[in-house]
């Protein structure tokens, strides 16, 4: 059946904003994105756009679900395309790229938080998938068996497993009794506290990058991101 021609402008008007909005985010960030200025960018009246969104908040919301999809959706084709030892590398350097490329989407979904906005519950379901996919990644390097249990004493050398430090065995045990955070079967303690670790170490150096934080420190980013890559694939 053919969409009717109301709902397809609507649609239009909508992806068409959301464009508008985009661009303001690049030019002056979260702040700079106004309901009523993308209106006159667009040639309507602030009244008018309202009757597609509601409020600069779902407009927000809007952008952010389609960021964390976009990101859920290039991560995941990155781990498919790769053979199971290959997969946390892949998933790493899709994760920069993605950053890299489209910096502004990158941090609003990761930089400062927009003052007086609150996600909705469908953003931490967007983000728990995200999480599910960067658990399995770290179930396939550093010695984190699929279970995710903590290591304890010589059965971790005997299985091939890289012993637990006692700071990391803490973590681990911390993180069993926390909350879910990822989407689908929980994951132990261990591997929570690898994929935990992962993700702010990885996001660490791609947020200080797409910062511009090492301007003029005379170094390659991508080279230090790959050292952490090779660190993280030892377990370290």
């Amino acid at each position: 059946m053919a969409t009717p021609r109301r709902e397809r402008y609507r649609k239009q008007t909508r992806e068409e904003a959301k464009a508008v909005a985009l661009a303001q985010l690049s030019e002056s960030g979260t702040a700079g994105i106004s309901v009523n200025a993308i209106a006159k960018a667009m040639g309507m009246t602030g009244p008018a756009l309202y009757r597609y969104f509601a409020s600069r908040d779902e407009l927000l919301t809007e952008l952010i679900i389609d960021a964390y999809r976009d990101l859920a959706e290039t991560l995941a084709r990155a781990v498919a395309d790769a053979v199971p030892a290959d997969r946390f590398r892949a998933l790493a350097l899709a994760l920069r790229d993605w950053a890299k490329q489209q910096p502004d989407r990158y941090l609003l979904i990761y930089g400062t938080p927009v003052p007086g906005y609150h996600a909705p519950p469908e953003t931490t379901e967007i983000s728990a998938g995200l999480m599910r996919t960067i658990v399995d990644a770290c179930a396939t390097v550093g010695g984190a068996g699929a279970g995710g249990g903590v290591a304890e004493g010589s059965g971790a050398a005997m299985s091939g497993r890289q012993p637990l430090t006692e700071l990391e065995a803490e973590l681990a045990r911390h993180l069993e009794g926390a909350g879910p955070w990822t989407a689908g079967e929980e994951p132990g303690g261990e591997l929570k506290g690898r994929a935990l670790r992962t993700w702010t170490r990885l996001h660490g150096v791609i947020s200080l990058d797409v910062q511009g934080q090492f301007t003029g420190m005379g170094f390659d980013p991508s080279v230090l991101f790959e050292a952490e890559i090779d660190a993280l694939v030892r377990g370290g």
